[in-house]
């Protein structure tokens, strides 16, 4: 690819150094001064860098006596938590008691698990079903003595 580039740029430059050798005109001295654009060579032009363009300058800003600082916003209510409230959970094939205790409270201790297979009237937590509906209370609920 960088051949390709180097290749294409040294043909440019051949061609234009043959363009201006086959040239009948004598070439022009650049003017130290802006040269009207009928006395440049045919296929020249002329950019003056640093004129202004003819466009209208911006109006400058009033000058402000001192800045105003933005108004603060009232300040928002204190949110309140929500009230934790007991749902049902069907349960899916391959789910235990552990699996859904670390999903629905964080973690799945010992503790946890008993007292959440006390509180659905289960003898053990083993005695888990697919399709059985099980009633997840707030976590407060379970850790109560």
């Amino acid at each position: 690819m960088k051949l390709w580039l180097g290749a294409t740029l040294l043909l440019a430059c051949l061609a234009l150094a043959v363009s201006l050798l086959r040239r009948e005109a004598a070439p022009v001295a650049a003017p130290a001064h802006a040269t009207p654009a009928s006395e440049l060579p045919p296929g020249w032009g002329s950019v003056v860098l640093g004129a202004p363009s003819g466009a209208i300058a911006p109006a400058a800003a009033p000058e402000a006596a001192a800045p105003v600082p933005a108004p603060t916003p009232a300040p928002l209510p204190e949110a309140k938590p929500l009230e934790a409230r007991e749902f049902e959970l069907t349960v899916s094939p391959g789910q235990s008691l552990s699996t859904i205790c670390k999903e629905h409270y964080g973690t799945a201790s010992v503790a946890l698990v008993e007292a959440l297979a006390r509180f659905n009237g289960m003898k053990s937590p083993d005695a888990l079903r697919s399709g059985q509906q099980l009633k997840l209370p707030p976590l407060a609920t379970l850790q109560k003595p």
